[in-house]
């Protein structure tokens, strides 16, 4: 399910281990995150810098898997998606009144809503949607404190 709400960017494989001490020492395939189980975190190799770096997620794994118990895979990929967004959103909206809409920060963050945006737009050309919320419909002007 993260890789296909791309969650995080940038990374093609996701491995599952159980613990911190278990994480290979040499032949670290690029773009994979480790999941590991018992801290409930990602971590991914920097060659750069030579560490291995916590990955930041927009969604906890419990969470996507409520998604998936609720609505099936499909429409789960729909939810996570649109929860993200909200998370992006706030953290637009944060930026925004810290630094500014010039900062490279809030600039950074618009793409990637923008980039999720596009992805949730994809993906609902395919699906149903995932809720019918009711419909229209017209109501008499309430009397209140035996008005006029």
């Amino acid at each position: 399910m993260r890789l296909g709400v791309s969650d995080p960017i940038g990374y093609n494989d996701f491995i599952s281990i159980p613990a911190d001490g278990d994480l290979p020492t040499e032949n670290i395939p690029p773009q994979t995150a480790y999941s590991i189980q018992d801290l409930k975190i990602y971590k991914a190799y920097s060659a750069e810098q030579s560490t291995w770096e916590i990955v930041s997620t927009e969604l906890t794994d419990e969470r996507i898997q409520f998604f998936i118990d609720a609505h099936g895979v499909d429409k789960a990929r729909w939810h996570c998606l649109k929860a993200i967004l909200v998370i992006v959103g706030r953290r637009i909206a944060l930026e925004r009144m810290r630094s500014g809409a010039d900062e490279f920060s809030f600039i950074a963050l618009k793409d990637l809503y923008a980039f999720y945006k596009n992805l949730l737009d994809d993906i609902a050309d395919y699906l149903d949607p995932p809720c019918e919320a009711g419909a229209w419909i017209s109501t008499p002007q309430p009397v209140i404190g035996g008005g006029i």
